[in-house]
C-alpha cells in the first residue's frame, strides 16, 4: 500500500509539472542561458501525449561535464571549433572526450583549473565575445603540444624525437620561432591559429640542414653518415664539401634527389634504424675501393698488384680476414664500422703479408649473402610515417620524390625509404608483378598493403583510408577508400606481414 501511495504522489508531481501552460525565463548566472521555470499555480491536467513530446533535454543540467547529452553542448561545440580549440566537424549533443579536452585546452588558456568542467563562468568567458582564440606557448602541457611537436619534427625545425614529450619547453619554443621566421610570419614562439594553420599547409617551407646551420647539428650527420659508411673525414661541424659528398651519395642509394642538402624526408631517412648503410658490392669500381685497397696492402692484407679499383673476391677476402683480426662481424663488406677502425691508427696488422686466393675464409656467395641481410627492411609504420609525411607534396606525371610524385612514383618513394628495394614500375607493371604476396580481393586489403586500380595506385593506410599521389587533386592526399576504388580494384599487395597487435577503439562519437 505504501508503494502505491509513493507512485500516485510521483504521478501527481510529474503531471503538474508538464501540465502548466505558463513559462517564465531567466538569465543562467549572467550568460544567455534561457531556462524555462514552470509556474506551477494552474491545476494540472492530465494529457499523456503532451508527456511524450516534451523535451526533457530542455532541463540544462547543473554540470556540463563528460558524458552529458544536451543541446547546449552543440553551441559550446561550434565555439570551441570557431576559436581553434576543437577540430571542425558536425556538432553534436554529446559532451564527450573531444569537448573535454577542448574545454581543458580553454582553461588552460585562461588560467583556470583544467578538469573539463564547463562551469557556468567558464561557459560565460567562452561564449562572450572577448573569448580567446587558440594560443599555446612556453611553459604550457598537453596532447595537442605533442601533435605540435611531432610536426616540428616532421619538418626538421625539432631535430630529437625526445623532444616530442608534451611540454612546450625552450627547444620547441626555438623551433616555433624558427618556423614563422622561414615562412614571413612574427617569430613569436607562440602556436597561435595562423601558425597551426600554416604546420598543415601545402605551401610550408620545411627546415634544410646546410652550411648555415648550427655545428652541433652538422656534427650530429657527420657523426651518423660515418657510422653508416658515407662520411670518412673528421667530424667538426663543418658543412663542407666531403660532407656535402656524402650527403649526395647517401641520397643516390637511398631512391632521393641527390642535392646534398639534408631536408626532412633525407633527415627522417638518415635517422631511422633502417637506414641503408654504405655496401660495395662484389664487381665496384670506383676510388674509394682504390683506397680502401691501398690500406689494406699497407696493413699487409692485400697484394699491391690488387690495387685495381676494382671491388673483387681477392679485396673482399682481405676485408673478412681484416674483420676476423680485429674482432669484427665477418662479412666481406666495407661497412661503417669497418672502415672507421680500417682508417684507425692502430688497427691490428696482419703478422705476414697474406698470399690470396689460398687463405680464402669465405664463400664468394657467402659475401653475397651478407649484402642482402645488411638491408634492414622496416615495417607497416615505418611506411605509413614515411607516405603521411608527404601529404601535400605536388603531383607530376612521371616524378619520382622526394617533393614532387605520380602515383607509381610515390609508392616507389616510400618503399625504399624503408628499406624495401624496388625498381620503379608503372601502374600498368605493378599488375603483374609476383615480387610480393598478392591480394586478389578487395576486402582481404589490410593496412600497409599496396591497392592497384586500373591506371592508378596507393598505400592503404587503415581498412577505410588510402594515401595516394593523385591527379585530380594535384598533390598527396589521404582520402576514403570508397566505392571507387573497390569498383576499380585489380590487385593488392602485402610487403610486410600485417600481425601488428590491433589496438581497441576507444574513442567516444561525439
Amino acid at each position: 500500500m505504501k508503494k502505491i501511495m509513493i507512485t500516485i504522489l510521483m504521478l501527481n508531481f510529474i503531471i503538474t509539472l508538464f501540465g502548466c501552460k505558463d513559462f517564465r525565463y531567466y538569465n543562467y548566472e549572467d550568460t544567455s542561458i534561457n531556462m524555462p521555470l514552470m509556474n506551477i499555480s494552474m491545476t494540472a491536467v492530465l494529457d499523456l501525449d503532451s508527456i511524450e513530446k516534451y523535451d526533457l533535454k530542455s532541463l540544462i543540467p547543473t554540470k556540463l561535464e563528460k558524458g552529458v547529452n544536451h543541446q547546449i553542448v552543440t553551441g559550446i561545440q561550434q565555439k570551441l571549433m570557431l576559436l581553434g580549440f576543437m577540430e571542425e566537424d558536425k556538432p553534436t549533443t554529446y559532451y564527450g572526450d573531444s569537448t573535454d579536452e577542448a574545454i581543458r585546452k580553454f582553461q588552460r588558456q585562461i588560467n583556470v583549473e583544467e578538469d573539463g568542467i564547463c562551469s557556468p563562468e567558464v561557459y560565460s568567458l567562452l561564449m562572450s565575445k572577448n573569448a580567446p582564440s587558440y594560443e599555446t606557448r612556453r611553459g604550457f602541457n598537453g596532447n595537442d603540444i605533442e601533435v605540435i611537436q611531432q610536426r616540428l619534427y616532421e619538418l626538421s625545425y625539432l631535430l630529437e624525437e625526445d623532444d616530442i614529450n608534451g611540454y612546450f619547453g625552450e627547444r620547441t619554443e626555438m623551433a616555433v620561432k624558427a618556423l614563422q621566421n622561414s615562412n614571413s610570419l612574427k617569430d613569436s614562439g607562440i602556436v597561435d591559429l595562423e601558425t597551426i594553420n600554416l604546420l598543415y599547409s601545402e605551401k610550408v617551407v620545411a627546415y634544410t640542414i646546410d652550411k648555415d646551420s648550427q655545428s652541433y647539428i652538422i656534427k650530429k650527420y657527420q657523426e651518423r653518415l660515418r657510422e653508416l659508411g658515407y662520411y670518412l673525414k673528421e667530424c667538426d661541424g663543418i658543412y663542407n664539401n666531403d660532407f656535402r659528398e656524402a650527403v649526395k651519395t647517401y641520397q643516390r642509394l637511398n631512391s632521393q634527389e641527390a642535392s646534398g642538402l639534408i631536408n626532412p624526408s633525407t633527415k627522417f631517412s638518415i635517422d631511422s634504424k633502417y637506414a641503408r648503410p654504405y655496401l660495395i658490392y662484389l664487381g665496384d669500381r670506383n676510388a674509394r675501393i682504390r683506397k680502401i685497397q691501398e690500406r689494406l696492402v699497407e696493413l699487409n692484407y692485400l697484394d699491391a698488384k690488387l690495387i685495381t679499383s676494382n671491388y673483387g673476391e681477392y679485396t673482399a677476402q682481405a676485408i673478412a680476414i681484416f674483420q676476423k683480426n680485429n674482432n669484427l662481424p665477418i662479412t666481406g663488406l666495407v661497412d661503417g664500422t669497418t672502415q672507421m677502425v680500417l682508417d684507425s691508427e692502430n688497427p691490428v696488422r696482419a703478422n705476414k703479408k697474406l698470399e690470396m686466393p689460398s687463405q680464402f675464409i669465405m664463400k664468394t656467395k657467402d659475401i653475397r649473402n651478407a649484402i642482402k641481410e645488411n638491408k634492414n627492411v622496416g615495417n607497416v609504420d615505418d611506411l605509413l610515417k614515411v607516405a603521411l609525411l608527404k601529404l601535400g607534396s605536388k603531383y607530376v606525371w612521371g616524378s619520382r620524390g622526394p617533393n614532387k610524385f605520380d602515383c607509381s612514383g610515390f609508392v616507389y618513394w616510400c618503399l625504399n625509404q624503408v628499406g624495401v628495394n624496388v625498381s620503379y614500375m608503372t601502374t600498368y607493371n605493378w599488375r603483374f608483378s609476383n615480387q610480393f604476396e598478392r591480394i586478389e580481393k578487395f576486402d582481404d586489403l589490410s593496412v600497409g598493403d599496396l591497392i592497384v586500380v586500373n591506371g592508378h595506385m596507393g598505400i592503404v593506410a587503415d581498412n577505410q583510408t588510402v594515401v595516394d599521389a593523385s591527379s585530380s587533386n594535384g598533390r598527396v592526399v589521404h582520402r576514403d577508400l570508397d566505392d571507387w576504388w573497390r569498383e576499380k580494384f585489380m590487385v593488392g599487395f602485402r610487403i610486410f606481414d600485417n600481425e601488428s597487435e590491433e589496438v581497441e577503439e576507444t574513442e567516444e562519437i561525439e
